[in-house]
Order: C-alpha cells, then sequence, then structure tokens
C-alpha cells in the first residue's frame, strides 16, 4: 500500500502541470485538513487528523514535484555538457539516454532502480501509439553478448512485447553474434558511437561560421566560447564581450 501512495504521488508529480500540482496541494490543505473539518463542525479527533493526513498529502506532492524537476535540470545538464561519457556512473548513463529519447519525441518513464529489481527495464517510452521498452548498459570494457541480448528478448515476451518493441543502448559496442540475435528478433540496437550521433542531433547547436557544422558551448581558461565540433575545423566564437549572451545559455540550461 506504501509502494502503491508513493508511486501515484510521482506519477501525478511526472505528468500533471505545476499550478495543478500546487492546486492538489491546496485542495488537501488546507482544504482537507482545515476548512472540510470546520464546515461540517467535526470534533477535535478529526480536526487534528484530517490536518495531519491533508498535510502530509500536500508535503508529499510538492516535495515530489521539486525532486521530479531536480532530476530534470539534471538530464538537460547532462546531455548538454557531458563531454566524455565513459565518467557517467550507471544511473546517469540511464538518465541520458532518457533526456536523448525525450528530446526525439518520446515520452520516458524511469523505471531502473540502482540496486534493486527492475525487471530488465530501464525506460519505457510512449510517442503517439508505439509503446517501447530500453534497456541501457553503460559497460564500456566489453562487447554486449548473445546472452545479454536473449535475456533482454525475454523481458520483451514477458511484457507481452514483439522483438521490435525493444531498443538496446550500450556505451560500447555488440558482438557480432549478439547483432544477429538481435536482427531475428527486431530488436534496435545503440552502441555508443549511434548513441553520441543522436546526442549531437538533439543538442542545441550554434553553426560555425566557417563549415556551418554545429558549435559547442562550453569554458576554458580563456572565458566562455562556441567551438566547432567538425574534426580540422578550426571554426570558434569568442562570447567575452557577450557576458548577457552567457548568462542566457547558463539561464537556459539550468
Amino acid at each position: 500500500m506504501e509502494d502503491r501512495y508513493f508511486d501515484g504521488i510521482m506519477w501525478i508529480a511526472k505528468n500533471v502541470h505545476g499550478g495543478l500540482v500546487a492546486l492538489l496541494a491546496l485542495m488537501f490543505w488546507p482544504g482537507i485538513g482545515l476548512i472540510v473539518p470546520v464546515l461540517f463542525r467535526l470534533d477535535t479527533g478529526w480536526l487534528v487528523n484530517l490536518n495531519l493526513y491533508g498535510t502530509f498529502i500536500a508535503a508529499s506532492l510538492v516535495i515530489a514535484y521539486l525532486i521530479v524537476q531536480l532530476q530534470a535540470k539534471d538530464r538537460r545538464h547532462l546531455l548538454e555538457w557531458t563531454s566524455d561519457l565513459r565518467m557517467l556512473d550507471a544511473q546517469e548513463f540511464e538518465y541520458l539516454v532518457g533526456e536523448v529519447l525525450r528530446r526525439e519525441g518520446w515520452t520516458v518513464d524511469e523505471r531502473g532502480r540502482q540496486g534493486g529489481p527492475d525487471g530488465n527495464i530501464d525506460l519505457e517510452i510512449r510517442r503517439n501509439k508505439q509503446h517501447r521498452i530500453v534497456q541501457a548498459k553503460r559497460w564500456q570494457s566489453w562487447q554486449v553478448g548473445v546472452d545479454d541480448v536473449r535475456a533482454f528478448g525475454g523481458t520483451l515476451m514477458r511484457e507481452g512485447k514483439k522483438g521490435d518493441a525493444g531498443i538496446f543502448v550500450t556505451l560500447s559496442d555488440f558482438t557480432p553474434q549478439a547483432r544477429e540475435e538481435a536482427k531475428t528478433l527486431g530488436l534496435e540496437l545503440v552502441d555508443g558511437a549511434d548513441l553520441v550521433a543522436r546526442m549531437d542531433k538533439v543538442r542545441k547547436a550554434v553553426p560555425c561560421p566557417i563549415c556551418q557544422q554545429p558549435m559547442r558551448f562550453g569554458r576554458s581558461v580563456h572565458g566562455w566560447w562556441f567551438r566547432c565540433v567538425a574534426p580540422g575545423c578550426d571554426g570558434k566564437q569568442n562570447l567575452g564581450a557577450q557576458p548577457e549572451k552567457v548568462i542566457a545559455l547558463l539561464t537556459e540550461q539550468q
């Protein structure tokens, strides 16, 4: 019962607009916690109990909403600022993959639980009538093998999904046998190189004045700048004389 309560609170925090969350919090406190007992002239015991329940539910909604907003900020930060994916831990890698998918137009539900059972499902994503399941493995020192692909195929079967409803993402690569098995099952595989390419597509970009390729916003000992990401191109833009633009960019990415 306790898990269902907190799952429900988190669902509201993730899927309901902030203004409605605030309205719901007011409905419980002081609505149910104070106004209802007074209107119905309930005794002191009811007043105290309803006030406690109303305050607890209202506080749960507000805290859950703040947690969701902080997590969203962290995901945006990971995608915009991470230059070395090897520095991410497993949870951060899942957040990064989820943010890429969000910017590709998917609604994302993080289901992975580090140190706890997650049913071999890290992300559930939806877009239009599509519903897909994502497994994200941060592994970088070894390739994902055929047994891992088969295990994920079993997860999809357990969930009543066909193979083409699954996406397996890794920071490393897949063995030839794993790729053959994924092809048989219909799984979509995303290796480290594929992931970086998709990140570059959804990142906010400024065109290079030399080659028109995206430039990356960053900072060095010389200050803030945009620098071209295309190999061999020296295109850059010094933002030292545009502090208002730097502030706007930093605020936008918070």
